[in-house]
């Protein structure tokens, strides 16, 4: 009987050792309770009129946008705390800025006035250029020339190498008919342009390095300090007009 009693207590001491050094279990711990903070923004302008339609913006821990109503107000909600970075922006307003801090649970308000913005600069006036530092002397007097009458009188003879004719001239400019059997070299006019209009036979026009051909009928321009020159063609002489534009009469 003895022996049966021995190892029965035994388990009951071990037993009673393992539940004294189990530790007791502790609760579940609750989750923290999210506490949401509000802004009440109010946007005036600088004579405290509400502005309606500012767009505002809010960057921070969650980014809000919102316009602001009628009377210039905006309310933000469901933001979390912590530093924010605000932007008003509206047309015809300057667009500002400005840090806040909300704390959790807060619900705070702000007053903003915007500025109006400056009107844009004018566009610069078109520049005029310089007066002209030529002036036109006095009108020279009209003139007509029947030019198939005046070759009949004034034809190159048949032994001229050229032959120059003034049709009219004007203290801007000069007219002449020009008959020629030989080549005209390579000459320049400094202070004119000139026009040059074929009334009969044929030739070329070299203007630099190029040469183009001339018959009745042909128009040619050379600006002045071009260089060029007329090369008659055929048994007929070439016969142009040429208007200089630019010097004063010389005839």
């Amino acid at each position: 009987m003895r022996r049966v009693l021995v190892p029965c207590l035994s388990a009951f001491l071990v037993s009673a050792t393992v539940r004294a050094q189990t530790p007791p279990a502790r609760g579940t711990a609750k989750p923290a309770t999210f506490k949401a903070a509000a802004l009440t923004i109010q946007v005036s302008d600088t004579l405290g009129a509400p502005l309606s339609g500012s767009t505002i913006t809010a960057e921070g821990p969650v980014s809000r946008e919102g316009v602001t109503a009628p009377d210039g107000t905006l309310r933000l909600i469901n933001l979390r705390a912590g530093n924010y970075r605000l932007r008003f922006m509206r047309e015809g307003s300057i667009t500002l800025e400005r840090d806040l801090a909300l704390r959790a649970g807060e619900s705070a308000t702000l007053d903003v006035a915007l500025s109006a913005a400056p009107p844009p600069p004018k566009a610069p006036e078109p520049v005029q250029p310089p007066p002209s530092s030529r002036t036109l002397g006095p009108p020279g007097e009209s003139k007509v020339t029947p030019v198939p009458l005046f070759l009949e009188k004034n034809f190159i003879g048949g032994r001229e190498g050229r032959k120059d004719s003034p049709l009219g001239c004007t203290e801007t400019g000069m007219a002449t008919l020009h008959q020629l059997r030989d080549s005209w070299l390579a000459h320049t006019h400094d202070d004119a342009d000139e026009w040059i209009y074929v009334v009969a036979g044929e030739g070329a026009l070299r203007i630099a390095a190029a040469e183009h051909h001339l018959q009745a009928g042909t128009f040619s321009l050379v600006p002045h300090t071009v260089t060029h020159a007329f090369v008659p063609q055929g048994r007929n002489p070439l016969i142009i007009i040429s208007v200089l534009s630019g010097p004063a009469c010389k005839g």
